[in-house]
């Protein structure tokens, strides 16, 4: 019998965030209160039966008061090869210890993705290293690991200088602002694009809708969603 094919989920749990990033593609806000529930997290795991590869985001994922609840489902179904965290980091203190606590137990591989840009830089100009310290306190954990998602706009080439001055930038996904949800009718930059190292993968809403591959879709129906 041919292994199922592997698939990694995306699903953005909650509208609300902390950070108001004047670009921010799904329309999170800290006006915004839409959080998933128990029941459509688990409706979306339990709906296929495949390997699968967790990843939670927003909003500001570690906003959720049932995040640790969500991942732990998703781990005891048996299936959940990895649980990946999108994260501003600005929360992250409070939770390091407890998400490499949930990996260890678990025996689930932990991955948090910090997203670092000018915007979060100005609330926070030392989040670099501070992504430098909490990479220090995992490198040497092999289910454990940090990466920073990098986002830049034309002219941002000083951030990428922090980086390497930091020595962080061989854990660093650099790469352009793109043109939708907030910066949608930024004509200077690409439409959205998820590269891929997994077989096949799906986009849901924080209340559970799957919009497939389309990036765009699911940012607009959160645009629709924002006040609620």
């Amino acid at each position: 019998m041919e292994p199922k094919t592997k698939i990694r989920q995306y699903i953005n749990i909650t509208n609300s965030c902390n950070a108001d990033c004047e670009f921010c593609c799904m329309w999170s806000s800290s006006k915004n209160s839409t959080f998933m529930t128990q029941a459509e997290f688990q409706k979306i795991i339990d709906e296929k039966d495949n390997p699968f590869e967790l990843q939670v985001e927003g909003g500001e994922s570690l906003l959720h008061k049932e995040m640790y609840s969500f991942l732990q489902y998703a781990v005891n179904t048996g299936r959940c090869l990895k649980a990946i965290i999108l994260t501003n980091g600005f929360l992250l203190d409070e939770h390091f210890d407890k998400l490499v606590k949930f990996g260890k137990e678990n025996n689930v591989p932990i991955v948090i993705k910090i997203s670092v840009n000018y915007w979060l830089y100005a609330i926070d100009n030392e989040i670099v290293n501070k992504c430098r310290r909490f990479y220090n306190l995992s490198k040497d954990n092999p289910n454990f690991s940090i990466i920073l998602n990098v986002r830049l706009r034309h002219g941002d080439d000083w951030i990428v200088q922090l980086i390497e001055e930091a020595g962080v930038k061989e854990i660093s996904n650099i790469f352009y602002l793109q043109s939708y949800g907030r910066y949608e009718n930024e004509t200077g930059y690409s439409k959205p694009i998820i590269v891929q190292n997994i077989d096949d993968w799906f986009v849901y809403a924080c209340d559970g809708t799957c919009f497939g591959k389309d990036l765009i879709a699911r940012s607009d129906y959160e645009k629709r969603r924002m006040s609620e």
